[in-house]
């Protein structure tokens, strides 16, 4: 992991983010492009190397959550300009992506000392993301803004739903054969964010609402002690894997894209976990 120089986090505002060009399907898009057009001094960026930028969240879940993706530009090596999802991924972009994790792991360590100490970081993806293209969530436990006003907005950091980088390191190390892709078990996922208690995250204690969660969330006393996300994944020589990760061939993912008639569309879910 390369260091990189100390960061420092200051989140811009709103209306300093690009405006929307069509849906707002398209905001990550519209940000990579207003990259691409060399603004000077762009407050929306916190870091970006030649493959990738990292950016402020324009709705943050949580007192520090960036994301990092990859630059689109037509001479851009990366082979992860046109991933969209998880779904994209097979053996093959392991490499780059763990290139893309150890970026995330040193943006963390360059952001100050006393906040990643006091506030873990982690490092992930929704399994059923509301936004294209591929997006890696960098953001603190706290789970304490503004902008959290539904249970989905908690749970969807809080649960197996957030896939951590090295949970899908692991699964693409597990790949049988070259030809298989990533599949999210859809439905799973949507259960999980459905299903999941809204509790607190250090002590487990039940919330009745979001706002009483974002009341204890405040002042649990627990709060500052190295928390059960943390430990998870430092627990020397166990390899976790995401339960809501598997795998489909080429083949499969033509055959779903055509079926007509399912009981619940991938697309689906997404617009409802947008509207929560």
């Amino acid at each position: 992991m390369d260091c990189l120089p100390e960061l420092s986090y200051a989140a811009p505002k709103k209306d300093q983010f690009p405006l929307q060009s069509s849906s707002w399907r398209n905001a990550l898009y519209d940000i990579l492009s207003s990259v691409e057009a060399n603004v000077e001094d762009d407050a929306i960026i916190l870091f970006k190397t030649s493959k990738f930028v990292c950016t402020y969240d324009k709705f943050p879940k949580a007192r520090h959550h960036l994301l990092l993706m990859c630059r689109h530009y037509s001479s851009n090596p990366s082979c992860l300009m046109n991933v969209k999802s998880m779904n994209d991924l097979t053996k093959d972009h392991l490499d780059e992506l763990r290139e893309f994790h150890n970026l995330a792991k040193s943006i963390v360590a360059a952001i100050s000392r006393d906040v990643t100490k006091s506030n873990p970081f982690k490092i992930g993806y929704h399994s059923i993301p509301s936004l294209h293209p591929l997006h890696l969530h960098i953001i603190s436990s706290d789970l304490d803004s503004p902008c959290i006003t539904s249970r989905k907005h908690i749970v969807s950091f809080s649960s197996d739903f957030f896939v951590s980088s090295e949970e899908l390191e692991n699964h693409l190390e597990s790949a049988f054969v070259d030809s298989v892709s990533v599949a999210v078990r859809v439905q799973r996922a949507q259960d999980v964010l459905d299903s999941t208690p809204l509790q607190c995250q250090y002590c487990g204690r039940a919330a009745l609402n979001v706002p009483d969660f974002k009341r204890h969330n405040q002042t649990c006393p627990k709060a500052t002690a190295p928390n059960n996300l943390e430990r998870a994944h430092n627990d020397n020589g166990y390899v976790h894997f995401n339960s809501l990760l598997g795998w489909s061939s080429k083949r499969d993912l033509a055959h779903n894209d055509r079926a007509s008639g399912r009981k619940r569309s991938r697309r689906d879910i997404e617009l409802n976990l947008q509207k929560g």
